[in-house]
């Protein structure tokens, strides 16, 4: 059996005090030496920024490619001319170009959070590449040439952990490669900085947009759920927000009865305790004879996060976001909701809440409260266990597994198993329910979803009409057979 690839990693301390980690690896019969700086804008191409583990985990990740035969010697920098000019690097430049963004001095207005983050990350990419560069270096080739390159690392990347490697991000977790999409919001966070340093009159062109720079990004298909599935996925998740009792046994006594009804209705141990005035080990001796697991853990809210994704339509932001006094369940003319920071133009909107839903949000606040949750107007209506915002990959954890559970559901009556969705899939779901429950009402279904473009609308209108004319057949028959 071979010897298994090893490389080594040396520290050296440089002159200005910080680090530099000299990682050398055997390749096509030579030693090869790759050096990662701790330096933030380091100019040498390896992006600055590292710092022991890091450099680690780059070393691991070059063996893996290597012993999959898909890694290349890096190619050399093209180092940037020094001079005294006053045009910023694009490092620099593009730090200000994010403050001035939050801050809303460009732009609409300032951007979100979840907006920020995901600039935050976008330039992460675009600094290690052309940090070093001054705005009026970056020209059509050098643009080309990182398109080239950010493709040429993900299809790399995808080979090597299709071939087994275990290849890891600086944080150590598992690395993923990034797919067109993704390739193609970098290219154009590019755009839009170069845009702003033309107003700035740091450059006269923006090389990064024109016809080379395009990536073809296939479009997704996005489907939506029929009624029963959408009916399967909200009782799934009901039954997943009671605790998990199993068969209570027929010689099962009074007390181990009422310990399985609180906890069923939502109750934690400590107040199931108090409640039937037992000591506390007395409860957990009655949850193991009933096969209780996890329940310490509390009240997750499942039912009511794809309630009102579902029944309403509404994103996954302004549902994390959605404080409990937005919500007006007695309103004159029908309960309703309000959406005070609507990521469209159309601004403040009112969503109108079905029956089912004010049931299922009475409930819910019903549920906080016996959970040991705050209900204040200026309290989150969606909380996290602790009591805090849910976030957005929380919501959408608990929309898959309640997917998972009604598929498995559904599989045992011998029903077709669920489709992947995601909390945007319950969006779409809406949509195509209400347009088909108001006559197709395009304006007030857009309305209530907050759309400003009618494109997302009437691609699920398109859908629908796909599937609802089923006479084309029938009638292109009886052409051919009256001719």
């Amino acid at each position: 059996m071979p010897r298994q690839t090893t490389g080594t990693i040396h520290t050296h301390t440089l002159t200005d005090g910080t680090r530099a980690f000299h990682l050398r690896v055997p390749f096509e019969g030579e030693r090869v030496r790759i050096v990662l700086h701790e330096q933030d804008g380091c100019a040498c191409g390896c992006g600055g920024g590292w710092d022991e583990p890091g450099a680690r985990t780059e070393l691991g990740n070059i063996l893996a490619r290597i012993r999959v035969g898909v890694w290349k010697r890096p190619t050399p920098v093209i180092e940037p001319i020094d001079d005294e000019s006053r045009v910023p690097l694009f490092g620099t430049y593009s730090a200000w170009w994010l403050e001035a963004k939050i801050t809303g001095e460009i732009g609409k207005r300032p951007i979100k959070t979840n907006t920020q983050q995901g600039y935050r990350t976008q330039l992460g990419h675009l600094v290690r590449f052309f940090g070093h560069y001054r705005l009026d270096q970056i020209n059509r080739k050098l643009c080309q040439r990182f398109k080239g390159f950010k493709l040429t690392e993900a299809q790399e990347m995808r080979e090597a952990l299709d071939a087994g490697a275990d290849l890891r991000d600086r944080s150590g977790r598992p690395a993923k490669p990034l797919g067109l999409g993704s390739i193609a919001r970098l290219i154009a966070v590019l755009a839009a900085i170069l845009d702003e340093a033309i107003e700035d009159g740091h450059v006269a062109t923006n090389p990064a947009r024109g016809r080379r720079m395009k990536v073809h990004v296939p479009k997704p298909r996005r489907s939506f759920l029929e009624v029963d599935e959408l009916t399967a996925l909200l009782a799934a998740a009901s039954r997943q927000d009671q605790s998990v009792i199993g068969p209570i046994r027929e010689d099962a006594g009074e007390t181990t009865r009422a310990v399985a009804g609180l906890l069923v209705r939502g109750f934690r141990p400590a107040q199931v305790a108090e409640r039937l005035k037992l000591s506390r080990s007395t409860v957990n001796f009655h949850m193991k004879r009933l096969g209780v697991e996890a329940v310490g853990r509390g009240y997750a809210g499942r039912r009511i996060v794809c309630e009102m994704l579902g029944r309403t339509g509404i994103r996954v932001s302004e549902l994390c976001d959605m404080k409990i006094g937005h919500v007006r369940l007695h309103e004159p003319d029908g309960a309703r909701f309000c959406i005070p920071d609507s990521k469209t133009e159309t601004g403040i909107r009112e969503v109108q809440m079905t029956p089912a839903l004010v049931e299922a949000v009475v409930d819910h606040l019903d549920r906080l409260q016996r959970a040991g949750h705050n209900r204040g107007s200026n309290d989150y209506l969606i909380q996290s266990q602790s009591g805090c915002r849910i976030t957005r990959e929380r919501v959408g954890t608990i929309v898959n597994d309640a997917a998972e559970l009604a598929t498995k559901r559904r599989a045992a009556k011998g029903l077709p198993q669920m489709p992947k969705i995601s909390p945007h899939s319950l969006r779409r779901t809406y949509i195509s329910i209400a347009l088909r429950a108001n006559q197709f009402d395009v304006k007030w279904v857009m309305s209530q979803v907050g759309h400003a473009d009618s494109r997302m609308t009437m691609d699920v209108y398109a859908q629908l009409e796909q599937r609802v004319d089923r006479s084309h057949g029938v009638n292109f028959d009886r052409l051919l057979a009256s001719a």
